[in-house]
């Protein structure tokens, strides 16, 4: 009986450091988990998840390849990110789920975020469309949204020192904020700027005036006037 207190005693201080090992490493994770969701406001639905009860964050799909299922499902078609290029969904939830009541989620749709999780080597997001589509089921038509999960596969030494930051620049190359997306593509010319700024931000013009130290640049729906080299009007 002693030898076994004995042999247990010294086992117990190993077990404890293990125990206090993983528990900081979880502390570390959650710690970034918590700084990541503070990033987005999370979408809140009813308990079928159509309804939506407190509209979040909406962000769009950036790649192609994402599946969903129906958004009523229990299980999830988990799709895999892995330098930011999606594989296919699987898990049991593609198991589960065939092409009648899966949907492809294509670059331009928008979708709500409704959870974040962040485990030791990967980041999931779940996301719900924000659209809803006539799907047909046992002879009946009926409403309904589709639900994704997106695992992006970070690695753990990627994780155990990235910020928020850093991970939410890795998933905006596949669902970016809705925000951000308008931002990128708003095209826009301000009074200064030289022609080949100009350019930059819309193209080549359609056709070219030139009128002395007046230059006016033609596009299908707008004139740029340069005085100068510099824009000095819009039309």
């Amino acid at each position: 009986m002693k030898k076994r207190i004995s042999g247990f005693l010294l086992i117990l201080p190993v077990v404890l450091m293990l125990c206090a090992g993983q528990s900081a490493n979880a502390s570390d994770h959650s710690a970034l988990q918590e700084a990541l969701q503070s990033k987005y406001q999370f979408t809140k639905t009813g308990l079928d998840r159509i309804r939506i009860t407190q509209p979040g964050t909406v962000l769009v799909i950036q790649k192609e390849g994402i599946s969903g299922d129906l958004a009523s499902d229990m299980t999830f078609l988990n799709n895999k990110i892995q330098n930011g290029q999606v594989a296919q969904a699987g898990g049991f939830g593609a198991f589960m789920q065939g092409k009648m009541t899966s949907r492809d989620l294509k670059v331009g749709d928008k979708v709500y975020l409704f959870k974040v999780e962040v485990k030791s080597d990967y980041v999931q997001y779940f996301v719900i469309t924000c659209d809803t589509y006539d799907v047909n089921l046992h002879g009946s038509t009926k409403q309904t949204r589709y639900k994704a999960l997106l695992t992006f596969e970070l690695g753990k030494e990627f994780l155990d020192t990235a910020s928020a930051d850093t991970v939410e620049k890795a998933v905006d190359a596949v669902i970016a904020p809705e925000a951000e997306v308008e931002a990128a593509s708003t095209k826009s010319v301000d009074l200064g700027q030289t022609p080949a700024q100009v350019e930059g931000s819309l193209g080549r013009p359609d056709k070219i005036i030139h009128l002395g130290a007046k230059m006016i640049y033609v596009y299908k729906d707008m004139k740029i006037v340069f005085m100068d080299e510099k824009v000095s009007d819009v039309q």
